[in-house]
C-alpha cells in the first residue's frame, strides 16, 4: 500500500544506520513502536531520540550537539541530494533538532534534551518484517519496551494526538500495564513539564480534525475515529487501576516535596535530570500555591 507518507518512511529507514553511529542516542516514540517493536501496524515519519548519559545540563547539550553534527556530515556524505537544516535549543547555541529534506520529502530528527538518560536499559533491535520487505534493513538502540510505552502514554494524556491514540490503543489491547511498565510510566509522569493532575485527569479534545489532517492514510491495521475516542477514557481508567495505595502517597508525597525514594520501586530514577528539574520546579513555587496543587493531585488520586 503506497501512502502519502510513504517516501518520507523510506528516507527515515535510509537515515537510521546514519543516526545509529551516535551511541549516546537511542530510539523512542512512534518509529520505534511502530517499525520496530510492532510489525508496522502503521507509519510513523520522523526520528525522535533520547540522549542516553545521565550528565549535566551544559556537557549533555555539548554531547548532543556535537553527536547531531557527525550526523550531518553524515547525511551530507551518505544522501544523495539531501539537505539539512539545524535547529537550535533556543536561548543557545547547541543543536537540538535536523529537518532533513530530499526533494520533496522531509524527515526531522529531534532530541529532547530535558529527557535524558532512560530508566531501563536500552536495547538493540532490528526494524521489523514488514517494514523491512517495504523500506529495508535498518537497526537501531532503542529505548526499553517499558520507557517506550511509559513516554507514550504521557504523550497521549497530553497532546491526545491520533497516532498516539493508536499506539496506545494497540498497547491496551495487548500487553496492557504491567506492573513494570506502570513504574516505568510513573517516572516520565513525574519527570512531566506539565502537573501529574492534568495528565491524571485530562480534559477530553475533539481529535476529528487531526484524525482527518495527520492520522488517515498512515496505518496499516486502521482503528477507527470512535474507537480512538474511546482509548483516552480507557487509558485513564486502566492506570487508575494499576496505580496502588502505595504508588498513589508517592506521587503526592512528591508533589508535598517529602517524597522517600526508597518505597518507590524505581529509587535510582530520582537522579534523572527531568525528575531533578521537577522537583527543583516544586521547590521554587511558593508555599501556598504549591499547597494548592497538592490538594488538586489529591483528589484526582484519591477522589
Amino acid at each position: 500500500m503506497k501512502t502519502p507518507y510513504s517516501d518520507q518512511v523510506r528516507l527515515l529507514v535510509n537515515l537510521l544506520p546514519i543516526v545509529e553511529k551516535q551511541t549516546c542516542f537511542a530510539l523512542k516514540g512512534g518509529t520505534a513502536i511502530n517499525l520496530f517493536i510492532r510489525d508496522m501496524p502503521r507509519l510513523s515519519v520522523d526520528i525522535d531520540l533520547a540522549y542516553l548519559p545521565v550528565e549535566g545540563r551544559d556537557q549533555s547539550l555539548e554531547g548532543i550537539n556535537t553527536a547531531l553534527g557527525n550526523i550531518i556530515e553524515d547525511i551530507q556524505k551518505r544522501i544523495p541530494r539531501a539537505q539539512v537544516k539545524a535547529v537550535k535549543l533556543k536561548g543557545t547555541d547547541k543543536r537540538c533538532k535536523l529537518l532533513v529534506q530530499q526533494g520533496a520529502t522531509h524527515v526531522k530528527i529531534e532530541v529532547t534534551p530535558v529527557l535524558r538518560g532512560s530508566v531501563y536499559p536500552s536495547q538493540t533491535c532490528r526494524i521489523s518484517e514488514n517494514a523491512e520487505k517495504t523500506f529495508g534493513f535498518a537497526s537501531m538502540t532503542l529505548l526499553s519496551f517499558e520507557d517506550l510505552f511509559g513516554g507514550k502514554i504521557c504523550a497521549t494524556l497530553d497532546r491526545q494526538h491520533p497516532r498516539d491514540l493508536y499506539d496506545t490503543y494497540w498497547l491496551l489491547q495487548n500487553e496492557g500495564i504491567t506492573q513494570s511498565l506502570k513504574n516505568a510510566f510513573m517516572v516520565y509522569l513525574m519527570g512531566h513539564n506539565r502537573p501529574m493532575a492534568e495528565l491524571l485527569a485530562p480534559k477530553f479534545q475533539d481529535i476529528s480534525p487531526l484524525y482527518r489532517a495527520e492520522f488517515e492514510g498512515m496505518a496499516y491495521e486502521p482503528v477507527d475515529l470512535e474507537r480512538l475516542k474511546d482509548t483516552l477514557p480507557n487509558l485513564v481508567i486502566q492506570i487508575h487501576k494499576a496505580l496502588n495505595d502505595a504508588d498513589r502517597l508517592f506521587l503526592l508525597d512528591l508533589k508535598k516535596g517529602n517524597a522517600d525514594w526508597e518505597k518507590f520501586a524505581l529509587p535510582e530514577a530520582q537522579i534523572l535530570p527531568a525528575i531533578q528539574w521537577k522537583v527543583l520546579n516544586l521547590e521554587r513555587m511558593a508555599p501556598d500555591k504549591r499547597r494548592k496543587a497538592a490538594h488538586k493531585l489529591e483528589k484526582v488520586l484519591f477522589g
